[in-house]
């Protein structure tokens, strides 16, 4: 059913209900979790490199963060956990990830993000929605 299921963190505390249903999916279907997180490259692109490489390493370390802790809480779970960090456009990257790692499943959080703060940051889950052929399952933030 979901064998492979795709959880992309940003390492935000509110991204937590999402990786929590991901592994209750995992352990309940036998699947594994692919936690991928997302450097965004094309923002800043007006700032000097030496500003830009502070933010890249900042936004590096925050999502190796990220999946680390999702593998912690899967290996915690005994559910079989894949890893990466990549670098690009979030929504491209998550769909070329689930692509090319034959997914079945990607479950998301939504940040509940309204008005002009979504229409400045968009929605990377939306994007992903919009422009996959996959089931996604979006988890609600609560926080």
């Amino acid at each position: 059913m979901y064998g492979e299921i795709l959880v992309p963190t940003d390492g935000s505390p509110e991204i937590e209900d999402a990786i929590a249903e991901a592994l209750d999916l995992a352990a309940f279907t036998g699947g594994r979790i692919h936690a991928v997180s997302v450097v965004d490259t094309r923002e800043y692109s007006t700032l000097s490199d030496a500003k830009w490489l502070t933010i890249e390493r900042d936004r590096t370390e925050r999502g190796e963060s990220a999946i680390a802790d999702v593998r912690k809480r899967a290996d915690e779970r005994d559910v079989p956990v894949e890893t990466e960090l990549m670098r690009g456009i979030p929504h491209e990257e998550i769909l070329d990830y689930a692509d090319e790692n034959d997914i079945d499943l990607v479950v998301m959080g939504t940040h509940g993000r309204s008005g002009v703060e979504h229409f400045l940051n968009g929605s990377v889950t939306e994007k992903v929605i919009r422009n996959s052929t996959l089931p996604i399952l979006v988890v609600r933030v609560t926080a």
